[in-house]
């Protein structure tokens, strides 16, 4: 297999900028990005891996072990620094690739994992170069110009995951009414009462009279027989049905999953064209050229797989890794009862304490779920987590104390989204202890 294949990483882009908060850190693996680049089946052999940014910035040790694991070299971007410009990474970024396209001719491949639309420039020189791009970033930050010029554009999750929100932040300021942007959820709203945030078969409930709303309403059959209703619209007229609605307070990582659960028994689907692009329409629309989601049972609800996606939805958030992973790391902290350290240098010491025993990902994440579990003392309050020092609880003395809280603060969450926990699906999450 040929080494023709250059990877360049732009970690300002991907942390959203100077000011990115402890969740968009905890929740980025550059190893899911590579995999997910992986997927196109354009890739050869690696000959070039590059990821930058500031890397003296304390608050980047978290990702040193995923870094060093998948063999990606460091570039250091004094730029990067919060009182400095923006674009400073990209442009170092631009001029290696350029650069390498000219001294390493082999390397055909080019991906460009950043959304930032500067990238259109280079990818338009690296085609006049004979190479292929392949452009990577979130689909809600990613630049159109972009990702029209790239050969194959690989959308990643949000880390931030506010997939569930698709296309709404501006309908709802902190403590006011949602704001009412579509005619259609103008009319809904004068022949649907609002109601508060009630409990979770309440709210289905409301959801599912909006939609049967929505099915014998002239003009929405019109959009939902012919190019479907958008998300968007769809959420807007739930988010003011429902006070301080989110999916994921009733049991749904994603908007979309919601959606397609409440279609279950409906004349209704939930579609996605091949732009990516969600809408609700008819289920005999021939117009629509796109592919109907499948309708979500309650089996689905209760199953591993959401559990997992909602255990790592909002705050508190628990990326589970292995239950095996999770024990491991839990013995290594009762061992050690770390003491007034930071974050970035507590799984840099746990990555090499392990070693081959557990990776640096796996490492980082249980370390972040026992952080959010309460495990730990963090001080000074008021600040991010990665500004913080921890020091292990006194209650907190052996891995079954540790795991044990993990598996209190688990259930305390899936039991606020879900109203009950069916301990087979939890059980599978955690280890024995927990």
């Amino acid at each position: 297999m040929p080494f023709n294949t250059a990877i360049f990483y732009d970690i300002e882009n991907l942390l959203k900028g100077y000011a990115f908060s402890a969740q968009t850190l905890a929740n980025l693996s550059l190893r899911e990005i590579l995999e997910s680049v992986r997927k196109t089946g354009r890739l050869s052999a690696i000959a070039v891996q590059r990821a930058y940014a500031n890397w003296s910035d304390p608050r980047l040790g978290v990702m040193r072990g995923e870094i060093n694991e998948l063999g990606i070299e460091p570039v250091q971007v004094f730029g990067f620094s919060r009182d400095q410009k923006k674009n400073a990474a990209d442009i170092q970024l631009a001029i290696d690739a350029v650069d390498l396209a000219h001294i390493r001719p082999s390397i055909e491949v080019f991906v460009i994992v950043s959304g930032d639309g500067g990238f259109a420039s280079l990818a338009k020189k690296l085609h006049e170069y004979g190479k292929v791009v392949i452009g990577c970033a979130y689909t809600s930050a990613a630049n159109r110009v972009f990702q029209a010029i790239c050969d194959e554009f690989v959308p990643i999750p949000d880390p931030e995951d506010r997939s569930d929100r698709e296309s709404t932040s501006t309908l709802q300021g902190l403590g006011e009414e949602p704001q009412i942007t579509t005619p259609l959820v103008v009319r809904m709203a004068r022949a649907i009462r609002r109601v508060g945030t009630g409990d979770r078969q309440a709210v289905i409930a409301k959801a599912k009279e909006i939609l049967h709303w929505l099915e014998n309403d002239e003009e929405a059959q019109r959009d939902l027989s012919g190019q479907g209703l958008h998300l968007s619209v769809v959420s807007e007229a739930i988010r003011h049905a429902v006070h301080d609605f989110e999916a994921s307070r009733v049991g749904f990582a994603k908007f979309v999953e919601l959606l397609q659960y409440l279609c279950a028994g409906t004349k209704l689907c939930v579609f996605r064209s091949s732009g990516g692009a969600v809408v609700l329409a008819t289920r005999s629309n021939a117009r629509l050229a796109a592919e109907a989601l499948p309708d979500l049972s309650s089996d689905f609800v209760h199953s591993v797989e959401n559990y997992r996606s909602l255990l790592a939805t909002g705050l508190p958030i628990f990326r589970l890794p292995a239950p095996a992973d999770l024990s491991r790391v839990a013995a290594w902290i009762a061992e050690v009862s770390p003491h007034n350290v930071e974050l970035g240098t507590i799984i840099e010491t746990a990555t090499g304490a392990l070693g081959s025993a557990v990776s640096s990902e796996a490492t980082k994440r249980a370390l972040l779920c026992f952080i959010s579990a309460g495990v730990f003392d963090r001080q000074p309050d008021g600040l991010p987590l990665s500004e913080q020092k921890l020091a292990l609880k006194f209650t907190m003395r052996t891995p079954a104390q540790i795991l044990g809280a993990l598996g209190l603060a688990a259930r305390a969450k899936l039991t606020a989204a879900l109203g009950e926990v069916q301990d087979e699906f939890l059980n599978e999450l955690l280890p024995a202890d927990a």
